[in-house]
């Protein structure tokens, strides 16, 4: 079965925030097959990880150690972040925890995602930021 790309978003980017490696590599490749360019932060107190541009795409592991996905999203919101943002766990109590978060702080919340997930959810997410 051929790999369907989505269209062409030219400059977009992904920035992936999570603290398991292997988990970002393999998210990576799925993004990356369907045409984005991709930046990966395995700690999330990388000063890069906030340098992001209306037009990334922001996939926020919620549950990581040093800093929580829950204060990573303050700190986008502080800076007053744009990015399409998509919060990941495989805690759905603490994915919903996130998402309500994400609401009261006006993010551009796009989706959750409870791992592990399938390329077409990753594929409908981006679709919709």
């Amino acid at each position: 079965m051929e790999e369907q790309k989505l269209p062409s978003m030219g400059a977009r980017r992904v920035v992936i925030i999570d603290d398991e490696a292997a988990f970002a590599k393999a998210l990576t490749r799925i993004v990356n097959s369907l045409g984005y360019e991709v930046t990966v932060s395995t700690d999330a107190r990388s000063s890069y990880t906030f340098d992001l541009k209306s037009s990334d795409i922001v996939f926020v592991d919620v549950l990581m150690p040093n800093v929580s996905g829950l204060e990573v999203l303050q700190k986008l919101a502080q800076q007053k972040t744009r990015s399409a943002i998509v919060l990941m766990s495989g805690h759905e109590e603490r994915l919903d925890e996130a998402e309500k978060l994400a609401r009261n702080l006006d993010l551009n919340l796009v989706g959750a995602l409870t791992k592990p997930f399938r390329l077409e959810d990753v594929k409908d997410v981006l679709l919709g930021a």
